[in-house]
């Protein structure tokens, strides 16, 4: 049916389009965003409404989940931040303006209490991550919380499979959930049936197969957390599969980095997040406080660590890791360490990134050379001449994949978690950063950094000339679509 030579779906498409374009003029985006948002929808019927309402909605004013995180912290430990605060400003001349800063606006913006009593070990091979994790899952008691972006059901997974299922016929509470789309092409149909037979509660993040989700898919859980009995507790970087021992199919090796409290605050915390995530995906906790041990997680440790959990997502009021990193950078005196398998800043982290050099401070980049994106990897080039021109050393990791995300200033504070250093894990990703608030923490991070250069071919302005039109050009093209990247 038609309307003046015109068909009822373009109509009805026109009408979609001014509406999507007021709300992206309420939206207050930046004049660039706004202007290509509305160039997309206009330009590219159909294809650029569908890519604005998946990728361009401002979540910030709505929410894609039942509970955040942010504000199970916010409203259980409102008396306790408060304190933490005012503990903050007393100690304003011991801690340093720099560190008060971050400390400052990480509570402000993420709820992110200081835990103290926490006991940590460091992974940097998958090897010594899966031994650990195997011998916990096994002398599981009461609960197992496991929660990951990428589940693969190879010869790794398969024996996390085999251990979840005789835990839980051992009665052992088991909860497993997995991202809905980050899983789905590798955790095979096979390896689902196998677990939704068991005894295991198995649940799937904004599920892509369930029609109400399905359109939500762009926004994805990117976490890595496992919880064991409330007194052991796993998060950092690396999912589940058997290319973190071998880098096998693609890669020779395959570097990354995870954590470990065996005891400590951090661990109530992950549990808490790890709940407000099952929640949200549709499953059910009545008592929460039963899978907390409090006699773990106020043990005397080894030694003070003060650590904060930060999480941040695509409706979260602020995006607290982009802040945090935009203070870290901003603050460091000296030098900054950076290490992502991806580089796609949005403007403010690049031009964080520029002052801090231009200002004298010793800025190193570290991504990975051995790609397994094409796109991210072109488009990271189009930001290395400023940052080289303004003195930043850029490095490549080319002894395997690499996929380690940390940021260390000043050898003096660190963070790591599953937060890459792009738009996407800033502003579309539910994400999941420790803070680690220890000068022997973060020099042991700043020594891997300086073995990680041994395996790396650093990229000079003399290099990135090289690069030849054509292939620039191609780099350019896909820039604008960083923000999905």
């Amino acid at each position: 049916m038609e309307i003046g030579g015109f068909s009822i779906i373009y109509i009805l498409y026109i009408v979609l389009a001014v509406g999507l374009s007021i709300q992206l003029l309420l939206d207050n985006k930046t004049p660039q965003s706004t202007f290509a948002w509305i160039l997309a929808i206009f330009l590219i019927p159909y294809i650029g409404a569908v890519l604005y309402l998946m990728a361009g909605l401002n979540w910030r004013r709505r929410k894609l989940v039942k509970i955040r995180p942010e504000e199970i912290f916010g409203n259980r430990m409102q008396n306790l931040l408060i304190e933490q605060a005012s503990q903050i400003q007393d100690a304003y001349s011991q801690i340093g303006s720099d560190i008060s800063k971050i400390l400052t606006i990480t509570m402000k913006t993420g709820n992110a209490i200081v835990t103290q009593s926490n006991n940590l070990e460091i992974f940097h091979t998958g090897s010594e991550k899966f031994k650990r994790l195997f011998e916990d899952l096994e002398s599981a008691a009461k609960s197992i919380h496991m929660e990951y972006f990428i589940f693969r059901d190879d010869e790794i997974g398969n024996r996390v499979i085999d251990i979840l299922e005789r835990k839980a016929e051992e009665g052992v509470e088991v909860r497993f959930l997995v991202d809905g789309a980050g899983s789905r092409p590798i955790f095979t149909r096979k390896g689902r049936r196998r677990l939704k037979k068991s005894k295991v509660q198995f649940r799937n993040f904004l599920d892509p197969a369930n029609v109400v989700t399905a359109w939500l898919i762009n926004y994805r859980m990117h976490r890595k957390i496992v919880v064991i009995d409330g007194k052991t507790a796993y998060t950092g970087g690396m999912n589940i599969g058997a290319e973190y021992l071998t880098g096998l199919p693609r890669f020779d090796s395959w570097r990354d980095i995870h954590l470990r409290f065996s005891d400590g605050g951090a661990i109530v915390l992950l549990q808490s997040i790890f709940i407000a995530d099952w929640v949200n995906s549709g499953g059910v906790i009545e008592k929460y406080g039963k899978y907390v041990d409090r006699e773990a997680c106020d043990k005397k440790p080894d030694r003070l660590l003060p650590v904060q959990i930060l999480c941040s997502g695509p409706d979260s009021e602020w995006n607290t890791i982009h802040k945090l990193y935009l203070t870290m950078i901003a603050n460091a005196n000296k030098r900054v360490m950076i290490q992502s398998p991806y580089f796609v800043p949005d403007e403010s982290i690049a031009a964080a990134i520029e002052t801090a050099a231009l200002s004298g401070v010793e800025i190193s980049l570290m991504m990975t050379g051995k790609v397994d994106k094409k796109i991210p990897f072109w488009v990271a080039h189009t930001f290395f001449e400023p940052l080289l021109r303004a003195g930043v050393k850029i490095y490549l990791y080319e002894a395997g994949f690499f996929h380690v995300k940390s940021l260390i200033i000043d050898d003096i504070m660190a963070t790591t978690g599953s937060c890459n250093m792009d738009q996407r894990s800033f502003f579309l990703d539910y994400e999941l950063n420790t803070v680690l608030y220890d000068q022997k923490t973060a020099m042991e991070l700043t020594n891997q950094f300086e073995n990680d250069l041994e395996k790396c071919r650093q990229i000079t302005l003399e290099d990135y000339r090289t690069i030849g039109k054509l292939k620039k050009f191609r780099n350019s093209t896909f820039r604008p679509f960083a923000p999905l990247l």
